[in-house]
């Protein structure tokens, strides 16, 4: 029987730690897409679908919130996960 992976989209722009947080979901399991801004996580969340979202509050071009309303107003519920370290 195949089973798919679970989709992940992180969006960090601290290519370190979001390359980390890629690393450790795919040894446990998941499949996940990283980008580092909101634009760039718009195009994703519009071209395929994910099982949950994990964004930095802080982005170039915006934040994890406008984000986040955005999700509301433009794709199906997807539990998100807004994290900082400001």
């Amino acid at each position: 029987m195949f089973l798919m992976k679970k989709q992940i989209l992180l969006v960090e722009d601290d290519a370190a730690f979001g390359l980390m947080l890629q690393k450790w979901f795919g040894r446990n399991g998941f499949e996940a897409v990283l980008c580092s801004s909101v634009k760039d996580a718009q195009k994703q969340l519009t071209a395929k679908q994910f099982h949950l979202l994990l964004t930095d509050l802080r982005l170039p071009d915006g934040d994890g919130i406008q984000l986040l309303q955005w999700m509301r107003d433009s794709k199906p519920a997807i539990p998100v996960i807004i994290m900082t370290s400001y």
